[in-house]
């Protein structure tokens, strides 16, 4: 045993220390923080424990899936602790992954790297929320579709159904279905035996798995409030966006629109950015105004599609400004984004807590004992504003790189993994492009971390060829 596993040491040593780096990056993070990392959305969650009402901000696929499963063991210490492992696990996973496609091994521990050291992967890792089991989901969905070569039906109704999960974990997964289901189109058929038919049985599959989850949680929220929806703020996102470009004064607006159609100049509501569109802003209005019948919501809902029919330009550009800023070089905030640090390490305790959260209600968890060691927390945030991130740049190369792939460059046009190429690029670059429609957060911008490099590595390898001992691979183009 020892010896296998001094023979495996030499034979994956870069991954070897990466891993440890990781390892110990992850044990200062729990020395530095007790019991775990809260946020927003974290008390929402908990509060949601037990009751699982599906009509609030945030979908329950965290709580049913991973929250509320361990906390019946353990406290949110433990929940923080499993979370580490899974992030451990994410690179363990991929690398596995790469070599199954005959990377190199170096280059494959380069492509694990920024799950394991990224200071912001360690942050989410830490937080009460359901990043982390995002990343999980969408990474599993990868492995299910590519790991046994093409998939067939069963595996792909299987993948469909994990891609549909991830949407009821986190709502940004609406459009992976796309990327997933052009992959076994392309990738499904490619044995003699198999044909179009095939291919289309198992397209159909993976989308019929993928609409029955999300059918059946309408289903639920449909029982719990009456109305068939995935999440309770579909609107006000939608809202958000489009209320940055909204001209009140040239577009032809119902009286509820014009009621909710924000006041401010568009250089003025840049400043104060979509995040306060979509939670804080309120008109100052007597509710009387709106007309009977439509609701807030509703109205807010009216304008977004009535913005989106006449303004889809403005709209649409401010989406692709926003995808862009994930592949900056530094982590930047411009006016009106998310504040950046929400998610850096600070040198005390961060809480941030809604108004409806006391000091009795935080009690009920863990005691109230939240606390933080300051040298531990004091190293966490010099490494990370010291440049202990994965720079957007790396980032945007590894996608650069995917497309050249799928587009044949050098050795790739037969090197059988342009689909796989597609799949990894092609979830990886959904997500942020459906993140940054609602809103920009360098939040949104993590399950890049994992995707992206997965991508770029399988990228270079088809360019420029697999590893010579590769032996067995699947095929895939």
């Amino acid at each position: 045993m020892t010896a296998r596993l001094s023979r495996a040491v030499r034979q994956h040593w870069l991954l070897a220390l990466f891993l440890l780096a990781g390892v110990l990056l992850r044990l200062v993070v729990e020395i530095a923080y007790q019991p775990a990392l809260l946020y927003i959305d974290s008390f929402r969650y908990l509060r949601d424990l037990g009751v699982f009402f599906p009509g609030n901000i945030n979908p329950i696929g965290y709580e049913v899936l991973l929250l509320g499963p361990v906390l019946l063991v353990g406290d949110l210490g433990l929940v923080a602790i499993v979370q580490h492992l899974l992030g451990l696990g994410l690179a363990l996973a991929s690398y596995s992954l790469l070599l199954r496609y005959g990377c190199r091994r170096w280059l494959a521990a380069l492509a694990v790297a920024p799950v394991l050291l990224d200071a912001y992967q360690l942050q989410i890792e830490h937080l009460i929320m359901s990043d982390l089991l995002f990343q999980v989901l969408l990474l599993l969905a990868i492995i299910l579709l590519t790991w046994w070569g093409t998939p067939g039906p069963g595996v792909a109704l299987l993948g469909g159904l994990v891609l549909g999960t991830s949407v009821l974990v986190r709502l940004v997964g609406l459009t992976l279905v796309v990327p997933a289901a052009v992959f076994v189109l392309l990738a499904a058929g490619l044995r003699p035996r198999d044909g179009w038919k095939r291919r289309l049985k198992s397209a159909t599959a993976l989308v019929a798995g993928f609409v029955f989850m999300l059918s059946s949680y309408a289903g639920y929220h449909m029982y719990w409030t009456g109305k068939p929806a995935l999440g309770g703020a579909t609107g006000s996102v939608v809202f958000g966006r489009t209320a940055m470009v909204a001209d009140c004064e040239r577009l032809e607006l119902t009286p509820a629109q014009r009621v909710v159609c924000p006041p401010e100049p568009v250089a003025e509501r840049k400043r104060k950015g979509i995040d306060h569109y979509i939670h804080w802003f309120r008109p100052e209005i007597d509710t009387d105004a709106l007309p009977e019948g439509v609701s807030y919501s509703e109205a807010q809902h009216s304008l977004a599609f009535n913005v989106l029919r006449n303004q889809p330009l403005e709209v649409f550009g401010g989406v692709v400004r926003d995808f862009m800023k994930g592949f900056a070089p530094m982590r930047t905030r411009s006016p009106g984004d998310v504040p950046l640090a929400r998610w850096q390490f600070q040198t005390e305790y961060p809480l941030y807590t809604p108004e409806w959260v006391t000091l009795d209600w935080l009690e009920y968890y863990d005691e109230g004992h939240y606390s933080t060691n300051e040298r531990a927390a004091g190293f966490l945030r010099a490494y990370q504003l010291g440049g202990g991130y994965t720079p957007g740049t790396v980032l945007g190369l590894a996608l650069v790189l995917t497309v050249a792939a799928m587009l044949g460059v050098g050795r790739a046009r037969r090197s059988g993994l342009r689909a796989v190429c597609l799949l990894s690029g092609g979830v990886g670059t959904a997500v942020l492009f459906t993140a940054a429609a609602m809103e920009f957060s360098w939040r949104y911008q993590l399950p890049a971390l994992l995707l992206l490099p997965l991508a770029g590595a399988m990228g270079i390898t088809a360019i420029t060829g697999r590893r010579p001992d590769t032996k067995g691979s699947t095929t895939n183009r």
